[in-house]
């Protein structure tokens, strides 16, 4: 297989210094006949492929013509893509932890129908890594194998720092896997979908993406699956692009329908240059220039442009002259659209530097100087692209803050249930019982107030939008905070004398003895009108610490929301 995979690489350096060898001159007689197969079959797909990267059109029968004796083979190599059998399953931690003893697998990031990823670390490095493990009835397949490292040597050697680093590859028990850099933050794909992209952030992205394709390009190596879920939004700012090439190590290139195996985004082949949908391997890098101009498009407008659509500056207010470079990446006929990902920068960086990029409301940082500049940095952008990722942190804090108040509420609403079930059942099994039918009446109508609190608390939770301003979000929650506290402590000072009736409801009529009454009146009574007057002293407008003791009684969970709040705000970032 080593000698096979030589051959191949060979054969393809061949390719790319123009010098158009011949699938002939490297089949050699030292080989048995299933080595011949395998390697014919490799050297096809790599010729197919090389000569449509030059215009031409091969088919089957120049094959055919050349190799009578190899039909099946050939036949097989230009039809090939990887089948499966059924939705791929991660592995377990547990298992990857055997199959990698070197490594301390810590956690599943997330998996698709091209494999999954993994975080973990490596002990003697003190370095933590991602490992991709790639679906395992791949590891059954010969010619797999030789692409796979073929491919692999290729990638590893792609030393780029927007282009997320491979420190190793290989196979364990038929498990092929990329041992690769771990970058902390977020994908594009999460950016968008929260609508925390703003005009200034795109425009600070793409110059990264550039370069990383025009590296990868002047390699010889095209990305072939450019997609938001494919660039990672670090927390220090960096941009950086995944998995390249893995659409031409799994071979399924030419079938967009594998793209939408399980757990994979259905629009993937909405990022696809027309000739990569319509032919099997017609496409050379500026297919990626084309990929790239659809995830530009997105960021900008939060929309694919897909059938007759409109010209980003329709969408949002920034340069006209930036629908130009957009539309231009988007030409349907390769050859109209920009030849390198490096004019793709040159023009961007070039109209914004002329221009005044304006920040987003929900994220830019005021500076106070910029009022009077006529352009916004690419340092000032960067930043922004920062101060998106950081907000989106901090803003976790906040609706994780809330999280323990929402089951709260939950487990009240249950309680409300309870009550009013146990009312009722009071009322209507004692409707010739006076005392008995007040007592579930009243148990009834509270446990009503009960649920209805409840449900307001946890709805106006869920009302909070975090992709809001934070003034939007301080709003909201300074509306769930009022509204929780005059609603929990009316009910929680009821509370005083509801005992009276639930105790009524389970059978203990002996607390509506005179003597028992009337002593638990009073003193139900005067915690009811104790709690209801300190509440009362405390939260008036006109004592200065009301705010503090709000926060105070409103609990844990919001007064943490507060404070992770106030933290962006002292950010300065909106």
């Amino acid at each position: 297989m080593e000698h096979i995979d030589d051959l191949c690489a060979d054969f393809e350096r061949r390719w790319q210094a123009n010098e158009e060898p011949t699938i002939e001159s490297v089949l050699t007689d030292n080989l048995s006949a299933i080595e011949r197969d395998v390697l014919l079959a490799e050297l096809i797909v790599l010729d197919v492929d090389y000569r449509r990267r030059r215009g031409e059109a091969p088919i089957a029968q120049q094959y055919l013509d050349r190799f009578p004796e190899s039909s099946s083979v050939i036949r097989d190599a230009l039809s090939e893509g990887v089948s499966a059998t059924g939705g791929f399953q991660p592995p377990t931690v547990g298992r990857l932890a055997e199959l990698f003893p070197a490594l301390e697998i810590m956690e599943l990031i997330g998996a698709g129908g091209m494999g999954a990823v993994y975080k973990a670390r490596q002990p003697g490095l003190d370095r933590v890594v991602a490992l991709k493990i790639l679906p395992e009835e791949l590891g059954h397949d010969v010619k797999f194998a030789l692409r796979f490292t073929r491919e692999a040597r290729t990638l590893a050697r792609l030393s780029h720092p927007n282009i997320v680093s491979v420190f190793e590859f290989g196979n364990v028990e038929n498990t092929y896997y990329f041992l690769m850099e771990y970058v902390d933050g977020s994908t594009l794909r999460e950016v968008v979908k929260a609508g925390q992209l703003a005009p200034a952030h795109a425009l600070a992205i793409v110059p990264h993406l550039c370069d990383a394709l025009q590296y990868a390009h002047d390699k010889g190596v095209i990305h072939r699956d450019v997609k938001p879920e494919n660039i990672l939004l670090a927390m220090d700012g960096t941009v950086k692009i995944a998995d390249f090439g893995l659409s031409r190590i799994l071979g399924s290139e030419s079938q967009p329908d594998m793209l939408t195996g399980t757990h994979q985004v259905m629009g993937t082949p909405r990022y696809m240059a027309p000739e990569h949908l319509e032919g099997s391997r017609n496409i050379d890098h500026r297919a990626d220039i084309y990929s790239l101009g659809v995830v530009f498009y997105e960021m900008l407008t939060g929309e694919l442009p897909i059938g007759r659509f409109a010209a980003p500056s329709q969408k949002v207010a920034i340069d006209v002259r930036l629908d130009e470079v957009v539309l231009r990446t988007l030409e349907k006929e390769p050859q109209r659209r920009y030849q390198h990902a490096s004019q793709i920068k040159s023009d961007v960086q070039s109209i914004t530097s002329t221009s005044r990029a304006t920040m987003a409301e929900t994220v830019a940082r005021d500076v106070a100087s910029s009022s009077q500049q006529s352009s916004v940095s690419m340092a000032e952008q960067e930043l922004a692209g920062r101060l998106l990722l950081t907000r989106r942190q901090l803003m976790e804090r906040v609706e994780n803050s809330l999280r323990p108040l929402f089951r709260g509420q939950i487990v009240q609403l249950l309680v409300g249930i309870a009550l009013v079930v146990l009312g009722a059942f009071c009322w209507t099994q004692n409707t010739y019982v006076p005392h008995r039918l007040a007592c579930g009446l009243i148990l009834h109508v509270y446990g009503v107030l009960v649920i209805a609190q409840s449900a307001m608390v946890c709805t106006r939770i869920r009302r909070i939008d975090y992709s809001k301003s934070v003034v939007d979000i301080r709003r909201k929650l300074d509306n769930l905070q009022a509204r929780y506290l005059n609603a929990a402590t009316i009910i929680g000072f009821v509370w005083w004398l509801m005992w009276i009736p639930v105790a009524v409801a389970l059978g203990f009529d002996i607390v509506l003895h005179p003597q028992a009454l009337y002593l638990s009146l009073a003193v139900g009574g005067l915690g009811f009108l104790i709690s209801a007057g300190l509440f009362w002293y405390v939260v008036r407008t006109g004592n200065p610490n009301s705010n503090s003791w709000r926060r105070k009684l409103s609990g844990g969970s919001i007064n943490n929301a507060y404070l992770a709040l106030e933290e962006i705000e002292q950010a300065q970032i909106r």
